[in-house]
């Protein structure tokens, strides 16, 4: 019988050997979870604001996009109003780089023509006037406040030849 005893003794203390370190493994399994957990938390804590972050963040993308697309909307507008149909193979960008200079001979060449075509009216009706001396500038002899007065006074007729000038409003 003490054969038997010892065969079955021997199993039982590597068992409870086995058991022993089982249960100091998980306990170490535990404090090592326990310690962590606070890590995980902060973790999770700092996604959530990220996340909430690149909504906010994506949102803000989406409104700058929109704006971006309206602002390219509003400058082809002025492009298109200023530039030759030809020059299709330039960039947005470099469109509005050369706006200003473009704008600037746009108005130049209106202004041009409103005065040539204002001209051709006070000729139309005083055939024998010298107009050679309006390119010269204002009158020797004619003060500022003089000429600010003629001008004030020219307005309204100004006003009804450009109202003649321009074309009928699609109502």
């Amino acid at each position: 019988m003490v054969v038997f005893c010892s065969h079955v003794f021997l199993p039982l203390t590597e068992l409870k050997s086995l058991l022993l370190r089982k249960d100091n493994d998980v306990t170490d399994l535990t404090n090592i979870m326990y310690r962590h957990a606070d890590a995980v938390e902060k973790l999770t804590k700092v996604k959530a604001d990220a996340d909430k972050q690149m909504v906010g963040d994506v949102k803000q993308i989406r409104e700058l996009s929109q704006r971006l697309a309206d602002l390219e909307v509003a400058a082809k507008v002025v492009i298109d109003m200023v530039e030759d149909e030809g020059a299709a193979e330039k960039s947005l960008l470099e469109h509005l780089r050369e706006a200003p200079q473009r704008l600037s001979s746009f108005l130049s060449e209106i202004s041009r023509d409103y005065l040539a075509h204002a001209l051709g009216l006070v000729m139309s009706f005083l055939r024998s006037a010298n107009l050679s001396f309006i390119g010269d500038g204002v009158a020797v002899g004619c003060s500022e406040e003089k000429f600010s007065e003629y001008v004030a006074e020219m307005k309204p007729i100004a006003d009804k030849v450009i109202s003649g000038l321009e074309p009928a409003s699609e109502s």
